[in-house]
């Protein structure tokens, strides 16, 4: 899929009109390093057709235009996800102080929010732990949560 169908795509999916995308997209006021100014309406009509190919200095400001990371635009299979993943894990000492916080309490949120408050299953302990388990057992415990996330359905207690 091109990246003008996969745009088309997901204004489709969040609702939102060309025309709305396009008024959005110009109040960011971005600037096309060809000629230094905003791309006017019909460029970007001709952008979301296919005609013109969507200048890479403007994913930023679709990406925040239709809240969704630059990389949703391109691949968002899994195995993409998971290159993604493993770079910025693989270089996370690059990342700042701040930066690799926000990412951890990110993920921590996430982790608390789904957990279920009747089980029984001491979260944090398992949590600690797991820092002591070596990378093919993560791997293998990752791929059967996965399969037992296909049986959501059904009551394991």
């Amino acid at each position: 899929m091109e990246v003008y169908e996969k745009l088309n795509y997901i204004l489709k999916e969040q609702k939102i009109s060309k025309r709305n995308f396009s008024n959005k997209l110009r109040d960011l006021e971005p600037k096309l390093k060809t000629t230094g100014n905003i791309p006017s309406e019909n460029t970007i009509y001709s952008y979301l057709s296919g005609r013109i190919t969507i200048p890479i200095e403007l994913i930023p400001y679709i990406a925040d235009v239709l809240n969704i990371t630059e990389q949703e635009l391109f691949d968002t299979s899994n195995y993409s996800k998971k290159r993604y993943i493993n770079y910025f894990v693989k270089n996370i000492q690059k990342v700042d102080k701040v930066d690799f916080e926000y990412f951890k309490n990110l993920i921590d949120n996430k982790i608390n929010n789904n957990l279920k408050e009747d089980s029984n299953v001491d979260f944090y302990k398992l949590k600690e732990l797991l820092k002591y388990a070596p990378t093919s057992f993560i791997n293998k415990l990752i791929d059967r949560l996965e399969e037992f996330k296909t049986l959501d359905n059904i009551d394991f207690k």
